[in-house]
């Protein structure tokens, strides 16, 4: 498995590329850019900010909120996101990336019909699958936490995902929301060779905290060992928030070389 993070660009909490430093020390070397909505960056600010570390951009996540909604039952809105996605795959073929990371749907909305979501995000799944060949890019639909009315189950997230049939939609395992909905180990194997990328971070069960590998009661030794029993061997990207100033006492020598005991299953 190749190790990565997410950086995050645009917050003034997260200052790059002092916060991507400590990550690359610890032997990250693959990057996915998540950047504040709120605060329009171009491709090429973020490839300055990154030129001098050992990362690979390969991904990036793309934006999400209340207003984007793949699998909504309003027509128009579903469009709307599909149309945002396609302009989020430019923006990561910019960056030299090839992977955009999708919510199938929002937290906490109204919903008619679930059925009907699914139905609306298989719609989604065609249009962007024809989008992701014209430009080049793959959409990666992530589990979600229990609270987001579809995408939480992933035995049915990924169902969908294969029934779609196209390279260019494929699924994402989230650790720290498969937590919160059951076993990690059972979610791995139900992703089986389906599961393409990864976002990994710890949490206590109940709110997504995205906090560090091994600082809570996940088990990553189930983790591992299902991870490899899948043969899975992507990237595993930390998608963790902690604060710049613990940075230094979380990446101990212990901590990465227990991260990398994951990656090659020890």
């Amino acid at each position: 498995m190749q190790f990565g993070v997410t950086g995050a660009f645009g917050f003034d909490e997260f200052p790059q590329p002092a916060v991507l430093k400590h990550y690359t020390d610890a032997g990250c070397r693959v990057l996915q850019v998540y950047r504040n909505r709120t605060r329009p960056m171009a491709a090429r600010e973020v490839l300055t900010i990154v030129r001098d570390l050992p990362l690979t951009i390969d991904s990036i996540h793309g934006h999400f909120g209340d207003d984007l909604d793949p699998s909504s039952e309003d027509e128009g809105l579903r469009r709307a996101t599909v149309e945002l996605y396609k302009s989020e795959a430019d923006w990561c073929k910019q960056l030299g990336g090839g992977l955009v990371v999708v919510h199938p749907c929002p937290s906490n909305i109204a919903v008619g019909s679930v059925e009907k979501k699914y139905s609306q995000l298989r719609r989604s799944f065609d249009d962007l699958a024809r989008a992701g060949e014209q430009i080049g890019v793959r959409f990666a639909f992530e589990n979600m936490p229990p609270y987001h009315p579809i995408g939480h189950d992933v035995t049915r997230l990924v169902k969908e995902v294969a029934a779609c049939g196209s390279d260019q939609v494929v699924f994402l395992l989230d650790t720290g929301h498969a937590h919160m909905m059951g076993s990690i180990g059972a979610a791995v194997r139900a992703a089986g060779t389906q599961l393409k990328y990864t976002h990994v971070h710890y949490n206590d069960g109940k709110n997504d905290t995205h906090r560090m590998p091994y600082n809570g009661n996940l088990p990553w030794d189930e983790c591992r060992d299902a991870l490899h029993d899948i043969g899975y061997d992507g990237v595993f990207l930390l998608e963790v928030f902690e604060s710049p100033a613990d940075l230094p006492k979380l990446l101990t020598a212990d901590w990465t070389k227990r991260l990398h005991g994951i990656l090659n299953r020890r």
